[in-house]
């Protein structure tokens, strides 16, 4: 496939989708989509003007959904955030200009001159691939613990002659299931087949305890959403019984921040590059990864060199 870097790539990236994220399109799978989606999102605070406000769930939902978005300077509405579509190509295969097109606004510009871009991510992704990987798999997982909850409320089968011996058979089970102590049935509803002596109601009874796998199925529904954690950077160091040394828990602590760190320092570069452009709007940001809080201001970071 093309790289991510071309806008031939990125619409090849995009367009794909895995087969078990369409076989998993159940409500369990919209559920995880949704929760872990916002998991992610209460790891970042912004601080925008306020003029943005009733727009500051715009602005956090298509930076993370689209990975980028555009802020640009109207007659109308004055410097606004937007979801924009890039065009151009620069010496480093940039996009050097930006489009906006909805019923409201009406937009096109070049990129840091009349507008600029905020990226989240170095490829201009957003993180929706992220959230559905685990998503698809917390869903079949927890397909699998409705089964074996289900199954271990049964763990018998019962074998009655005809029909009048299966209602009794139901009914009895119906009274047992209620919590009645002590429950009757006729002597005379015998099996076919078996003699005078033998018990009149045959049964198959499994070892509930020998095939419950719930625990373990939850254990590894734990295991996917702390997989996820480290992802998106969400300190997670373990279950407390695991025994860790101290290289071990930095080595996994850097695991976690990888990508938020990739995320903050393009978050960064792109405050700087917008903050720069339009100073009176003075954004700001702070980052939660790792454990610790990462914050951004515009005054501490004037002077840093910017990325090509």
């Amino acid at each position: 496939m093309n790289e991510p870097i071309l806008y031939e790539g990125l619409n090849t990236y995009n367009s794909m989708r895995s087969v078990a994220g369409r076989v998993q399109n159940d409500l369990n799978t919209a559920y995880y989509m949704r929760a872990l989606y916002q998991r992610v999102l209460s790891g970042a605070q912004f601080g925008l003007p306020t003029e943005w406000a009733k727009g500051k769930r715009y602005f956090k939902n298509v930076l993370y959904s689209e990975g980028f978005i555009g802020v640009i300077k109207t007659s109308k509405f004055g410097i606004i955030p937007q979801i924009s579509t890039p065009y151009g190509y620069g010496i480093f295969l940039q996009p050097t200009n930006l489009r906006v097109t909805q019923p409201l606004v009406q937009f096109e510009g070049e990129i840091g001159v009349d507008c600029e871009i905020i990226n989240l991510t170095n490829d201009w992704l957003g993180i929706w691939d992220i959230v559905e990987h685990y998503a698809v798999r917390l869903s079949t997982a927890i397909a699998s613990v409705d089964v074996s909850l289900l199954n271990s409320r049964v763990s018998l089968l019962a074998a009655a002659k005809d029909k009048t011996a299966a209602e009794t058979l139901k009914y009895l089970y119906e009274k047992i299931s209620a919590g009645e102590p002590f429950a009757v049935y006729d002597k005379y509803l015998k099996q076919e087949g078996l003699d005078e002596n033998s018990d009149p109601i045959w049964t198959y009874s499994q070892d509930v305890a020998q095939n419950y796998i719930t625990d373990k199925l939850l254990a590894d529904m734990d295991t996917i959403l702390r997989q996820f954690d480290n992802e998106v950077g969400i300190l997670a160091i373990g279950s407390k019984k695991e025994r860790m040394i101290t290289d071990e828990v930095q080595t996994m602590n850097d695991d976690t921040c990888a990508r938020s760190t990739s995320w903050f320092e393009n978050l960064s570069d792109s405050f700087d590059r917008v903050n720069r452009l339009f100073p009176d709007l003075g954004l700001t940001f702070s980052f939660k990864y790792g454990g610790e809080i990462h914050e951004y201001n515009a005054e501490d970071n004037v002077n840093r060199a910017l990325q090509p």
